[in-house]
């Protein structure tokens, strides 16, 4: 019901002004006159905005680091943002059907980059791609190639070269990581920063059905959080904790980490901020800080 509202009402914007208006994450509108892309997660928006530079312009649809992102439902502005786009990125996997519902409803010709089809990961498996290196690349890759022979981006060439030099950065740090501190054990409330410490070849010891459960909104089995809150116990490097989506079993687990005396990382699903690249650096620089305590790293 709230989809055919949706529709509905961006046929009526269309029909009443005779050309889309796209209202921007800020109130200001912008005319589908230039290249216009749309993300519905902040942290696709600030890396596509990271490589665009001041050539097209980039609104999230998801800016709130206190909204649970997996509750969203689209709204009319949603709707008129897809309208107006020359470019949709989705996260796919399962972690935004909502905006792929708005796109197949809308009747949209903009171009639709889905990382999860451009990286292979499918709805059921972990879908916080925003944490995955490989991930990033993969968009920057497909964002420059859409865009590159259009007039007006003769620069973006560059800026590609630039964004994916500082990823490989980035990724050369995770690899540091991997190479001192492979199998040493981490823990985790959900999946949200999963392939941050797989690439890093950390071993999370929370059991994969407590973070499943997690992150789907439901109940673990009581012995799985028993096995959780006895892991806290043998002293891991660190705890990742998603405040963004926290509840009280989340919460009794941070308790447990704190009683223990294991490092927290304060990690969320919404990015706050512009820089992607520095968000990713700055998760991956809290595990090094807190590796080291555990003398793997110098």
């Amino acid at each position: 019901m709230v989809l055919k509202t949706v529709v509905l009402v961006t046929v009526l914007i269309a029909a009443t002004l005779g050309a889309v208006v796209v209202m921007a994450a800020n109130g200001s509108s912008h005319s589908n006159s230039s290249t216009f892309i749309i993300s519905g997660v902040s942290e696709w928006g600030a890396l596509t905005r990271q490589l665009v530079g001041p050539d097209a312009t980039v609104v999230s649809l998801l800016t709130d680091p206190n909204a649970d992102p997996h509750q969203h439902e689209a709204t009319v502005r949603d709707a008129a943002n897809v309208s107006g786009a020359a470019i949709v990125v989705e996260n796919g996997a399962g972690y935004d059907t909502w905006l792929s519902q708005l796109v197949a409803s809308s009747g949209t010709k903009a171009a639709v980059l889905n990382v999860g089809r451009l990286t292979g990961v499918s709805p059921g498996h972990n879908p916080h791609l925003f944490y995955s290196v490989r991930a990033a690349r993969a968009l920057v890759r497909a964002v420059t190639f859409q865009l590159a022979h259009r007039r007006g981006f003769v620069t973006l060439r560059g800026r590609s070269r630039t964004l994916l030099a500082a990823l490989r950065g980035v990724e050369a740090n995770i690899g540091a990581i991997a190479h001192a501190c492979a199998n040493v054990k981490v823990a985790s409330t959900e999946d949200v920063a999963s392939y941050l410490l797989l690439d890093a070849k950390l071993r999370i010891v929370t059991p994969e059905r407590l973070r499943l459960a997690v992150g789907n909104g439901v109940d673990p089995s009581v012995q799985d959080l028993a096995t959780a809150l006895s892991q806290l116990r043998t002293h891991p490097a660190f705890l990742i904790d998603n405040v963004q989506t926290a509840t009280p079993l989340t919460n009794e687990i941070v308790a447990q980490a704190k009683a223990s005396h294991v490092p927290i990382i304060k990690v969320t699903e919404t990015m706050r901020g512009s820089d992607y690249v520095g968000f990713l650096s700055g998760v991956v620089s809290a595990m090094r800080v807190d590796l080291k305590r555990q003398g793997c790293l110098k």
